[in-house]
């Protein structure tokens, strides 16, 4: 085990070891994109995930006990933290209400963009469920927070006029980012439209 960094130092760097092993955890999981791109979640075996991923079944679960679940849930995840760090950087910037909700719709709309991340992120398959119920909706939840926070506080600070509820404007706007999200995935160049629309939505308040 690396020694652990003081306080206000950088953190040790990892061994050749556990980079090695980062980087192999990361490759099974690239593998599962392609894999669930190429066949969907249900010809997406674990066999065939390793094999992608030139590992073995039994490396593969060493890493991931839960199977093409764990893989699944992980990756999902994965795009949610990255989410969540992009609404941090937004709302640690300059800005007003809607330029911030433009923002969100951007970072979300550049996930989209991706050829394998957006199908995957925007995927609503019931065979899923089991894999995606325990982090779906993670990164929605803190967007709708800090939304409904923030169209709050400019409601106090009389820079917007609208009196509707904070929190049903929040959710809504969320809820119109997650389709226009699987509008995207299918089709990239409805992204241009959709930031129109937002703008004209968000400024209209």
């Amino acid at each position: 085990m690396p020694p652990k960094a003081k306080s206000g130092d950088r953190p040790a760097p990892l061994s050749l070891r556990e980079r090695n092993k980062l980087r192999a955890r990361q490759e099974m999981l690239d593998a599962a994109l392609e894999v669930f791109a190429e066949s969907g979640f249900g010809s997406a075996t674990v066999e065939n995930i390793a094999s992608r991923a030139g590992a073995s079944k039994v490396t593969l679960y060493t890493y991931f006990p839960q199977g093409r679940e764990g893989l699944f849930r992980e990756l999902y995840e994965q795009i949610n933290n990255e989410l969540l760090e992009r609404a941090s950087e937004i709302y640690a910037a300059e800005g007003g209400f809607a330029d911030r909700v433009l923002a969100l719709t951007e970072a979300l709309l550049d996930v989209a963009r991706r050829p394998l991340v957006g199908r995957f992120y925007s995927i609503d398959d019931p065979a899923l469920d089991v894999a995606l119920n325990p982090v779906r909706g993670h990164a929605s939840r803190v967007w709708a927070d800090l939304i409904a926070e923030d169209l709050a506080d400019a409601q106090a600070r009389k820079t917007l006029t609208t009196a509707v509820p904070p929190r049903a404007v929040a959710e809504l706007l969320v809820g119109a980012m997650r389709s226009a999200l699987s509008e995207v995935a299918r089709d990239h160049t409805q992204a241009e439209g959709i930031v129109q629309a937002m703008n004209a939505l968000v400024r209209g308040l």
